[in-house]
């Protein structure tokens, strides 16, 4: 057990005496004799020793100097005896080497801090003592037990909650840094621990302390790693432990298997680390008895009822196909006209799009009809046109019309005067002038604009495993841990903007080459993709605006960027979570796609580039298909567009600020 006394770990004197060639020797020594295959460099130990002397020496430089990073990685599917495979992530053996060295430095320290009922990957510790130990408490009257699986544990341990509980233990240092860089290095997701890592069983236990730490009053746990039993002396105790278990490891970000999670008695019997106990006996091997339902009745139903749901949704996919061909956004409610000489009209009090006939007898022909409560907003291109009696049924249905450049930049606005939601603009001031509730909501922002940053960067560098990038990812998931501990609003910037300063660098790494310029560098057209950036950023501005219009919410309270007079500081407040699928990955995917040509800008006289309409148009098409693109809610699991999920944000913010529920920021899932 973490004690609140304890001083932590010295992360720096831990990380020199791993880091030492004596103690990288030690551990390959180890590495050694435990055998095992090639990492994802085809370098097997054997191979490998032929160079150690060299490579050793190197490694505890590199490690040092902060210069190390981690070579690729194998992946293999292993058979179980249970059936199915299990996934193996095999390093490379010089990582293997790094590993075992903070393992072997780390585990005595941990050692102390854990509990008597855990009995796997721990030195003098057996399955055997696990086994008496159950046939001790057994004897003790505790004869219900909560047979317990975790779902995919080793697959499913989600790495912030994991630093969360090193740094309980660990001063922040080097080792910890390493430790992080692994893990990052390992998956793309933020979860699992590699099973063929030597550090994976040390974390393992680390992770599950808590779970240990829990029972030992009425219910006694006994865990060998991910597998444990939980006994008491009443069903009611038993069921009582299964519930507080599920609640903990649900915190934790995992969950019971919940067809293989039961509650029995010793009478019944149960199978734990290979052995049957039944009643007073304890046999090697064997397996409970095992029952099924019968479900062939059940899954026809399902069937039947799946193929009407996929009927329902063909249906309703092509319907909306043929609604957004007449430039509809359907959760947005938005109503698109651009270039090709496309009108609104109106007919039987409906807004109608035409598009333009060669015949001079029949100009148009209709390929759209809404009523205007379908339409929350109506933007008119350059190139389009609008009849007097649609600006009309605009004004009185109270439709706001956009009026927009072909580079997609609002010229105006045509629309009558919102009646303020007054209650609704009280809870927004509230928050922004009391300092607590502005940083909570603050750090809300942020903690979604640098999770969405590094989704980003993982989904870019799956290919390219560019270790630097992984290195940069790194650093942002620090920032990430420290964003709830941020005491004001200056040391949460600086963690926003440390994790930028990784970010971009990491950014232009993964673009296209001679296309990454030197910096971030907003509103002077410096260069194609910051012109680019700005570009795709105005666009998501003018749907936040629209978003935060249809929640009553008043645009100018701010509580990450400042309230101030003419400045729509909640728009850029709220834009912060959709600013990397909806900018960054907009402007990536263009420029790695080659969806613009260089003659798509123009040089300035005084430097720097411009944008022509043609670049204007391919980036606007390229934001439109990212915005309209069907996701499905975190929220609330529907399936919504990007445009949607603002809508759902803009809401749930106002929620937030009557005390109706908490804002949580949407968090990118590739």
């Amino acid at each position: 057990m973490a004690e609140a006394g304890r001083p932590l770990i010295d992360d720096a004197k831990l990380f020199a005496r791993a880091t030492s060639k004596e103690a990288l020797f030690a551990a390959w020594a180890r590495v050694h004799a435990n055998g095992g295959a090639a990492g994802g460099d085809g370098v097997g130990p054997e191979r490998f020793r032929l160079a150690a002397a060299r490579e050793i020496p190197r490694l505890s430089t590199l490690l040092v100097s902060g210069a190390y990073r981690p070579g690729p990685l194998r992946k293999v599917e292993i058979p179980k005896k249970s059936g199915g495979t299990r996934p193996l992530t095999i390093p490379c053996i010089i990582d293997r080497v790094a590993q075992t060295a903070i393992q072997q430095a780390l585990s005595p320290l941990l050692e102390r801090e854990f509990e008597e009922a855990s009995f796997g990957y721990r030195p003098g510790r057996s399955v055997a003592q696990a086994v008496r130990r159950v046939e001790a408490l057994r004897a003790r009257g505790k004869t219900f037990v909560v047979d317990a699986d975790i779902e995919r544990y080793f697959e499913r341990v989600p790495h912030a909650p994991l630093m969360e509980r090193l740094a309980r233990s660990l001063s922040p240092g080097p080792t910890t840094d390493l430790i992080a860089l692994w893990l990052e290095h390992a998956s793309s997701d933020g979860l699992g621990l590699p099973q063929g890592s030597p550090l994976s069983p040390l974390l393992a236990n680390l992770f599950l302390d808590a779970l240990d730490e829990a029972f030992g009053e009425e219910a006694h746990i006994v865990r060998y790693a991910d597998d444990f039993v939980i006994l008491s002396g009443s069903e009611a105790g038993a069921q009582a432990a299964r519930r507080k278990a599920e609640d903990l490891l649900s915190a934790q970000g995992l969950k019971l298997h919940a067809e293989k999670t039961r509650v029995v008695d010793f009478d019944e019997g149960f199978r734990f680390l290979g052995h049957l106990f039944v009643r007073s006996l304890v046999l090697p091997g064997g397996a409970a008895p095992e029952t099924l339902d019968d479900v062939e009745g059940l899954m026809r139903l399902l069937a039947e009822r799946d193929a009407a749901a996929e009927a329902d949704e063909a249906r309703a996919a092509a319907e909306e196909a043929r609604r957004a061909r007449g430039g509809y956004e359907r959760d947005f409610r938005l109503l698109h006209l651009r270039g090709d000489g496309r009108r609104l009209h109106i007919r039987n009090m409906a807004f109608v799009v035409e598009e333009p006939l060669a015949d001079p007898e029949r100009p148009f022909r209709e390929i759209l009809a809404l009523s205007h409560v379908e339409v929350d907003r109506i933007d008119i291109g350059p190139d389009a046109r609008i009849s007097e009696a649609a600006l009309r049924h605009a004004l009185a249905t109270d439709t706001p019309i956009a009026f927009t450049t072909g580079a997609g930049e609002t010229q105006g606005w045509l629309a009558t005067p919102q009646a303020p939601n007054a209650r609704r603009h009280l809870a927004q001031a509230r928050h922004a002038l009391d300092p607590v509730l502005k940083l909570d909501l603050a750090r809300r922002f942020v903690g979604g604009r640098l999770a969405n940053q590094r989704a980003l960067l993982r989904r870019m560098n799956r290919e390219a495993k560019d270790t630097d990038v992984t290195v940069a990812l790194t650093e942002i998931n620090r920032q990430i841990r420290g964003v709830p501990h941020a005491r004001d609003m200056d040391a949460l910037r600086g963690r926003e903007g440390r994790g930028g300063q990784v970010f971009w660098p990491a950014y232009w790494r993964l673009l296209p080459p001679g296309l990454a310029p030197a910096a971030r560098i907003r509103r002077r057209s410096a260069d194609i993709v910051n012109l680019l950036l700005d570009f795709a950023a105005s666009l998501l501005a003018r749907d936040m605006a629209l978003a935060i219009a249809r929640a009553l919410l008043h645009p100018g309270f701010g509580y990450l960027h400042e309230t101030t007079d003419g400045r729509d500081s909640l728009v850029y407040d709220l834009a912060e979570e959709f600013r990397a699928p909806l900018v960054e990955a907009v402007v990536a995917g263009l420029v790695a796609s080659k969806g613009f040509s260089r003659d798509a800008f123009t040089p300035r006289p005084e430097g720097g580039v411009r944008m022509a309409r043609e670049g204007a148009e391919q980036l606007i098409r390229a934001y439109e298909r990212a915005a309209e693109r069907v996701v499905r809610s975190p929220r609330t699991g529907d399936r919504r567009s990007w445009r949607g999920l603002m809508v759902e944000q803009a809401l749930c913010l106002a929620a937030h600020v009557e005390g109706r529920g908490l804002y949580v920021p949407v968090a990118m899932d590739y």
